[in-house]
């Protein structure tokens, strides 16, 4: 990629970047450089070799870098995760093992809290900002300005421009390398400066990354300022119960016997055994802690990610199978709560815990005048919710809303449901709402 008159990457007619060496050598087509927005060409020489070229001479000395630097963004929105070195001491890992963050949205070349950043994304862990490192387009003094905004940031490089050809090369130095990635800031490494933060975090990551896995005597640190040192001695009495002991404890605290709790309390989620007890125990507290009470009434309605870490670290052991580990099992199942309706996301790894639901509630709720379901939609929306469909009623459902919606209320549509697929009112809502058909 040596210069704008040779480029190996442009924008196509849809406005996404394609590699020249990736595309067959059949048919007219459209492309635009992704420095200047003039029309490029594609040109070959062999199977192997090929490149885009200005139609008409332009002075774009940099398109080249920028489709590059696009390119590699639009490989991360894609993809939706990235390979990140460990995290040590000096914030840089050694090149051998790795992170793995994921995130679901993104949002490339945007401002955070006023700051241009490359990449934004809501990971499992909190927000990610990622910055693609080229040079001749990358000003390194920002860097500061990125680890000032006190979220976990990763800087990618990209030192050999000119060796990157096609998205194969692209995707093993921005997704799998580890060598050519540092972290800028990272909420985890406790002793670097921390710079303006926003207020709610240093508790909560104090919560998440201290030392979770050692005897909760040695938590008599400040861990957060709002855990009381009765709540303290009441978690390690908790954590050293035999199983017997922490069943009725969780079944007291529940107001039921163990038989009986809902089925949200045994979901299946990545990295379930993190917490070294049957996964129904760490679920049972979570449903029984931050979910049963607030439904009922109770004024705590609202929770984080990172303070529901937070209590179960004081109360288990926690010894991860891989990295991250019991951050992706408590994600899971708060998401799992969220399709099920127990809760609903908010921002900032935020939920809302929703109240039981009621016939007046069930009432209010009107049919989508513009409501359509089609059977990818169907399997999609029943898959979000956990909702087993048989393969009886998938086509009676699609039928239903064909040309429309039922004749009948909402209301009547939901009891029949509950009644054909055996499943409670709760995750009937919840399956008309993933697929936009109510309103209300």
């Amino acid at each position: 990629m040596a210069s704008g008159s040779h480029m190996a990457f442009a924008r196509n007619r849809l406005g996404q970047v394609v590699a020249a060496s990736d595309l067959p050598s059949v048919g007219p087509a459209i492309f635009h450089c992704a420095g200047c927005g003039g029309e490029v060409t594609l040109c070959r020489e062999n199977a192997s070799q090929a490149w885009f070229r200005h139609v008409r001479p332009a002075s774009c000395e940099l398109g080249a870098l920028r489709a590059l630097h696009a390119a590699a963004l639009q490989l991360l929105a894609e993809s939706r995760f990235v390979a990140a070195p460990e995290l040590t001491q000096n914030g840089k890992g050694h090149g051998r093992r790795r992170m793995i963050e994921q995130w679901c949205e993104a949002s490339l070349c945007t401002q955070v809290d006023g700051i241009p950043v490359d990449f934004f994304a809501e990971t499992l862990a909190g927000p990610l900002v990622i910055q693609i490192a080229i040079k001749s387009l990358y000003n390194a003094t920002t860097r500061s300005t990125i680890r000032a905004l006190g979220y976990a940031a990763l800087e990618i490089s990209i030192p050999n421009p000119g060796e990157v050809l096609g998205m194969g090369d692209l995707r093993e130095i921005v997704l799998h390398g580890l060598t050519n990635k540092v972290w800028l800031w990272h909420p985890a490494i406790s002793h670097r400066e921390r710079h303006a933060q926003p207020q709610r975090r240093p508790a909560e990551v104090a919560l998440l990354f201290g030392e979770v896995a050692k005897p909760v005597s040695k938590l008599s640190v400040p861990v957060a300022t709002w855990v009381q040192a009765g709540a303290l001695a009441a978690d390690a009495a908790y954590r050293h119960l035999p199983v017997a002991e922490k069943i009725r404890a969780l079944e007291q605290q529940l107001g039921e016997p163990c038989e009986r709790w809902p089925d949200a309390i045994d979901v299946d989620v990545t990295g379930k055994g993190s917490f070294c007890v049957d996964p129904r125990f760490w679920q049972a507290d979570i449903f029984g802690k931050f979910v049963r009470p607030a439904a009922e009434g109770a004024n705590a309605r609202d929770f984080t990610l990172l303070t529901v870490l937070g209590w179960l670290s004081m109360r288990y052991r926690i010894v991860p199978p891989f990295e991250d580990a019991e951050k992706v099992a408590v994600h899971q199942y708060l998401r799992a709560l969220t399709a099920q309706g127990y809760l609903t996301a908010l921002p900032d790894q935020q939920f809302r815990v929703l109240p039981e639901p009621r016939p007046t509630m069930l009432s209010t709720l009107r049919w989508n005048p513009d409501a359509r379901l089609s059977v990818s939609g169907l399997r999609v929306c029943s898959a979000r919710v956990r909702l087993e469909i048989p393969a009886n009623q998938v086509q009676r459902l699609l039928d239903y809303f064909k040309d429309g919606h039922p004749a009948v209320s909402v209301e009547t549509f939901v009891q029949d449901l509950m009644l054909r697929l055996h499943t409670p009112e709760r995750t009937i809502v919840a399956l008309l709402r993933e697929a936009d058909l109510v309103v209300g």
